[in-house]
């Protein structure tokens, strides 16, 4: 009963899936790999994808009748992935733009795979203030983090969470990202995996791969929460809090790994989650 907390399957909105027979095969791939929520993220980006929240909430009507139609058991919610605007908190607060379910809780922040910009640290301290938590997604991919991961951990010390992509854990985007990828769940630098889902060829919506890749590192039960716990929270719009994530003591490179690390990390986490 996993749950996928960024996927682009609502048709015709942005670079995901064109039209409704792509999305219906991608919800198909889903429910054969044991996904049973998906929040359907497309892209927000001023003067590229206007996904404001009635074009969302209209397509997530629509697309829900035709998986009921199909007999195809997938329970759709609503949200958008955001890419980061000096206006962004306020469109948040009015409405205007989609939080992860709409609860107005999380929001699901799209980092560039170039760059970082800067004063992002200031950025997500306001948007905390304001009772909405940043979910950073596939910050893996990020050439300025993958130099230096310090400001992921200073954003998740300050509150903020991580989802990774599935797909970058099983090495999908190569080894480096892979390696990387890995350093970062032995730091607890990572809480919930999603699929970021686009096609039903190569970018699939699947969760199971890279769940199998985190239970070899973390074991199975912080898999299971970064594939279904702590998104069934944030679906809910429910106190997630991270456990505190563990530094680089020698600098990132020369970081290794280590099984009994990685799950006292988890067992802070669970604590803070309160399961």
């Amino acid at each position: 009963m996993m749950i996928d907390i960024h996927n682009h399957m609502l048709p015709g909105l942005d670079d995901g899936s064109p039209d409704c027979e792509h999305s219906l095969a991608m919800a198909r791939i889903a429910v054969a790999d044991g996904i049973r929520d998906v929040v359907c993220t497309p892209h927000w980006a001023p003067g590229a994808f206007e996904n404001t929240r009635v074009p969302v909430l209209r397509a997530l009507k629509e697309f829900q009748e035709k998986l009921c139609d199909n007999g195809i058991p997938l329970t759709v919610h609503p949200g958008a992935e955001l890419r980061l605007d000096p206006d962004l908190i306020r469109k948040i607060g009015s409405g205007e733009i989609l939080t992860l379910n709409d609860t107005g809780r999380f929001a699901l922040i799209e980092l560039t795979d170039m760059f970082l910009p800067r004063n992002l640290e200031v950025f997500f301290r306001n948007m905390l203030s304001r009772g909405i938590t940043p979910v950073i997604c596939h910050p893996e991919r990020n050439h300025g983090l993958l130099r230096d991961p310090m400001p992921l951990f200073r954003w998740v010390e300050m509150g903020s969470l991580v989802q990774m992509t599935a797909a970058s854990v099983t090495g999908r985007f190569g080894s480096e990202i892979r390696r990387f990828s890995f350093l970062l769940l032995e730091h607890g630098l990572a809480h919930v995996l999603g699929t970021d889902a686009h096609d039903p060829r190569m970018r699939t919506p699947v969760l199971s791969g890279g769940m199998k890749e985190v239970e070899g590192i973390l074991g199975r039960e912080a898999a299971d929460s970064m594939v279904m716990e702590t998104p069934r929270r944030i679906i809910g719009g429910e106190r997630v809090i991270p456990g505190a994530p563990v530094p680089f003591v020698n600098g990132p490179a020369a970081a290794s790994f280590s099984p009994k690390i990685s799950r006292k990390i988890f067992s802070l986490f669970k604590t803070n989650l309160g399961i």
